[in-house]
């Protein structure tokens, strides 16, 4: 019945009811899943204001388009790829900038250092070309495996382990650069 909405509904069931009809589906879409596209594309973009425009126009998009998802893919894939290929589209190469507050460390100490690092990690992983930088958001920061990044990314499993390791390897140089040390995975997260 269009309107109740149940917690328990899962992502398939709501957009079977969004498709029968029932718009409140797509609104509880939205709210379950706009942090997390908001984070992908913020992690993607560097930019808030870039980052809520592109999460805006996925959901748009996605509202566009839902009656025609076959469901091959989960809801949360396709709105991520979704928000991947219009950043794609939208930036182009360029690449976005870290703000220099966020870069900046405050305080002293060990706490300061691992504030340096995770801003020095953030205006890297900005640097890096848009491909790589949005395979390694899916991988480390959306915790994925391989096989999701690809599905999301439209690419091969090969290409995406391949695409994310020339990526953390960019990471590693631009970071050793920086006499910042070796770049561990749980350095990579933060």
């Amino acid at each position: 019945m269009p309107g109740t909405l149940e917690a328990a509904d899962t992502d398939e069931r709501l957009v079977e009811r969004f498709k029968g009809g029932d718009e409140s589906a797509f609104e509880a879409l939205v709210h379950r899943h706009r942090e997390r596209i908001y984070r992908a594309a913020w992690r993607v973009a560097g930019d808030h204001a870039e980052a809520d425009d592109l999460a805006q126009e996925s959901f748009l998009r996605a509202y566009r388009s839902l009656s025609g998802f076959r469901g091959e893919s989960r809801f949360l894939t396709w709105m991520l790829r979704i928000v991947m290929n219009l950043a794609l589209t939208r930036r182009g190469n360029r690449r976005p900038t870290v703000p220099l507050e966020e870069a900046r460390h405050v305080g002293t100490g060990e706490a300061a250092g691992r504030s340096a690092l995770r801003g020095q990690v953030r205006e890297a992983v900005a640097r890096l070309p848009p491909r790589q930088r949005q395979v390694l958001v899916l991988k480390v920061y959306e915790g994925m495996k391989f096989t999701e990044v690809a599905e999301v990314m439209e690419i091969s499993v090969g290409t995406a382990k391949a695409t994310f390791f020339q990526a953390v390897r960019g990471l590693r140089k631009r970071l050793a650069i920086r006499d910042a040390g070796p770049c561990r995975e749980e350095e990579v997260k933060t």
